[in-house]
């Protein structure tokens, strides 16, 4: 339901946007494509801008590649340090593929263990609640 509110607001929205002449349809089209010429002639005006900006991206990008190599680096430890490794793709023979990688082993489940019980109820808390006029 609130689905269909979005939707229709955002229809309504779009609607009032909507020129109702050809002037203002004109109007809207030159504002647009001046945005865009202004956008895509901006690194023409500021090129000292543009390539501070280049560098800044790339020393992202550096950055999150080593972040990704540390993850890996430090999964890769973890799962060998504890033996609980994944085993990776198979090579099928002759050249057909990878071999998809079996499922791991259920788990077994644990037991209760009674004798460190929280246990706080009282015997009046373990009387069966009312049931009704026809009981």
């Amino acid at each position: 339901m609130m689905f269909l509110i979005r939707t229709a607001f955002w229809l309504m929205i779009l609607v009032l946007l909507l020129p109702t002449d050809e002037e203002q349809q004109n109007q809207i089209y030159g504002t647009a494509q001046a945005a865009f010429n202004d956008v895509a002639s901006f690194c023409d005006r500021n090129p000292q801008t543009c390539a501070t900006g280049q560098e800044v991206f790339a020393v992202f990008v550096q950055k999150t590649q080593y972040g990704a190599e540390l993850v890996m680096t430090m999964v890769e430890e973890h799962t060998a340090s504890t033996g609980n490794g994944v085993p990776g793709p198979v090579a099928m023979p002759g050249g057909g593929g990878v071999m998809p990688v079996p499922a791991a082993a259920p788990l077994a489940p644990t037991t209760w263990d009674e004798t460190n019980s929280q246990d706080t109820l009282s015997p009046d808390d373990r009387e069966a609640a009312w049931g009704g006029p026809d009981v």
